[in-house]
């Protein structure tokens, strides 16, 4: 089975980076080498242009902008996750009937 590596030249194109900056972040391995891009990879590849683009960022800046970012996305999938599981539950508690007695015995 052969694996196919990243060619820098095609995913400049399809990002709008220079083919300098693609190989960089190969390198740099913030891209894998062997991984065919999917439609994830493009748009964090042209997240980077724009950075580089009005910023003028560095590519260490650059690679804490990015791990800053996946790390909000993350906790704003586990933020919708705990009020999806929130909303469930008072729904739940919604649908049941508690009823609360006492109990005595009578003697006769």
């Amino acid at each position: 089975m052969q694996i196919r590596r990243i060619n820098p030249e095609t995913l400049a194109t399809q990002t709008g980076l220079p083919v300098e900056v693609v190989q960089d972040l190969i390198d740099r391995e913030l891209i894998g080498a062997f991984a065919e891009p999917g439609e994830d990879d493009l748009c964090e590849l042209r997240r980077v242009r724009r950075l580089i683009e009005t910023l003028g960022l560095s590519h260490e800046a650059i690679d804490v902008v990015l791990q800053m970012r996946r790390r909000l996305v993350a906790l704003q999938r586990e933020a919708a996750q705990l009020r999806a599981e929130l909303v469930e539950r008072r729904s739940a508690e919604r649908t049941m009937v508690w009823i609360e007695a006492e109990w005595t015995e009578e003697r006769e």
